[in-house]
C-alpha cells in the first residue's frame, strides 16, 4: 500500500481548489504550509484505513489472519490461513512480553524465515527461542538418562 499516492490526490485536490479560488501567491504559500502540516496526519489516516480492510478482510475470510505491518515504512496487509490462539510450546500462554531491538537486516530475515513457515513473527520467534533455549539446557547440566558400561 502505497501511502504517497494519497498524499499525491490530497495535492491534486489543493492545486484544483487553489485554481477555483483564484490561485493568490498568499492564499497558495498557506495553502502548502498547510499541506506540509498535515502530512503526518494523512499518513496516520492511511494507516487507520489499512487496519479497518484488515478487519474487513478478516470477517470475511473466516479462519484466517489478517496483520497490517510495515514493509519499507509502508503499511502491508499479510493474511494468513490457521488462525488460531498462540501458544507457547511447553502449553504457557504468551503473557509476557519484552521490547526487542534488532538491526534492519535480522528483521527482514525473521520475517521472511517466518513468512516461509507460514507463521506470525511473534510465533517463530517464540518457537524458535524455545529450541534454542531447549538445546542449551541440554548441553549445560542437563540430565542425562541412561547406562554407562565400562
Amino acid at each position: 500500500m502505497d501511502t504517497s499516492m494519497a498524499m499525491t490526490r490530497l495535492e491534486a485536490a489543493l492545486d484544483q481548489q487553489l485554481l477555483v479560488a483564484g490561485g493568490e501567491a498568499e492564499v497558495e504559500g498557506a495553502a502548502r504550509a498547510l499541506l506540509a502540516a498535515l502530512a503526518p496526519a494523512v499518513r496516520q489516516v492511511a494507516f487507520d484505513l489499512a487496519e479497518q480492510a484488515a478487519v474487513e478482510v478478516a470477517a470475511q475470510l473466516p479462519g484466517h489472519e489478517i496483520d497490517v505491518v510495515l514493509s519499507e515504512g509502508e503499511p502491508e496487509l499479510r493474511v494468513r490461513s490457521g488462525a488460531s490462539e498462540e501458544v507457547a510450546p511447553s502449553g504457557e500462554s504468551l503473557d509476557a512480553r519484552i521490547t526487542l531491538r534488532l538491526p534492519p537486516t535480522l528483521k527482514e530475515m525473521v520475517e521472511l524465515a517466518a513468512d516461509q513457515k507460514g507463521e506470525s513473527i511473534n510465533s517463530w520467534l517464540v518457537r524458535a527461542l524455545s529450541e534454542r533455549t531447549a538445546q542449551g539446557s541440554r548441553q549445560r547440566g542437563g540430565r542425562i538418562k541412561g547406562t554407562i558400561e565400562t
